[in-house]
């Protein structure tokens, strides 16, 4: 079979694993519910985790970011022995092509999640190590302002950041600048990311922005997240 029909199939099939919407099929499978109606009514795991519970937000979670990485995992390692031939599509163009499946899925009308879960397996499966650095950010940053949305943020531009010093064979150059493949995979699901967050930060800036309720992950029974209104009411009841 021709290497390039092989690899353009691959695209394809990254693009429809992208598409699944996990938290759409785990809310209904779990609860009976569409989760386009309630919480956010974003297709994520943030949502789901809001929506769900934190057991079934991280399911979500994990198979997103899975989602994500596992076409390109096997393509990078070329799993299958496939005769690839001359032109090789460099293996973040599957991560690239779930990317854009989950945030324009086919399977629920083009309207997906913010896409933070996929692009974590996007850098998971294909450097550890980065993926290592970025949860590292993004724990820091949620136990310090407890905002998913702008530890999601953080952690990619950190990522981003992080991503000019590693070394890689792929890499283009523009002038005296060197730019690997990876990092321009970045700036590519950055900027998509800060976009689809622009409301939430909008909302960190009104105060309205809910935070998230650490006591929810052991206690089903607590909110996920918590307005400031709500917290406020909290603190007044335990005085």
């Amino acid at each position: 079979m021709d290497g390039l029909f092989i690899q353009i199939t691959f695209l394809i099939i990254s693009y429809l694993l992208g598409s699944i919407p996990w938290a759409l099929i785990i809310g209904k499978l779990v609860k009976g519910i569409d989760i386009r109606e309630h919480g956010s009514k974003n297709m994520g795991a943030t949502n789901a985790f809001r929506v769900l519970g934190f057991k079934y937000g991280l399911l979500v979670f994990a198979l997103d970011a899975l989602k994500g990485g596992i076409i390109l995992f096997i393509m990078k390692h070329n799993f299958f022995n496939f005769d690839l031939g001359d032109f090789v599509i460099h293996p973040l163009a599957y991560g690239a092509t779930a990317f854009l499946g989950h945030l324009f899925p086919i399977f629920a009308k083009f309207k997906g999640g913010k896409g933070m879960a996929t692009a974590s397996g996007i850098v998971l499966f294909y450097h550890p190590i980065a993926f290592a650095f970025g949860l590292l950010t993004f724990l820091i940053v949620i136990i310090t302002t407890r905002f998913v949305s702008l530890s999601s943020c953080v952690t990619a531009i950190a990522v981003l950041i992080t991503s000019f010093f590693y070394k890689d064979n792929y890499y283009i150059t523009i002038g005296d600048i060197t730019i690997t493949y990876f990092s321009i995979i970045l700036i590519f699901i950055c900027t998509f990311l800060i976009v689809k967050h622009i409301p939430n930060f909008k909302r960190i800036l009104k105060h309205t922005e809910t935070k998230i309720n650490f006591k929810a992950i052991n206690d089903p029974k607590e909110k996920a997240f918590l307005t400031e209104d709500e917290e406020k009411e909290i603190i007044n009841k335990t005085k």
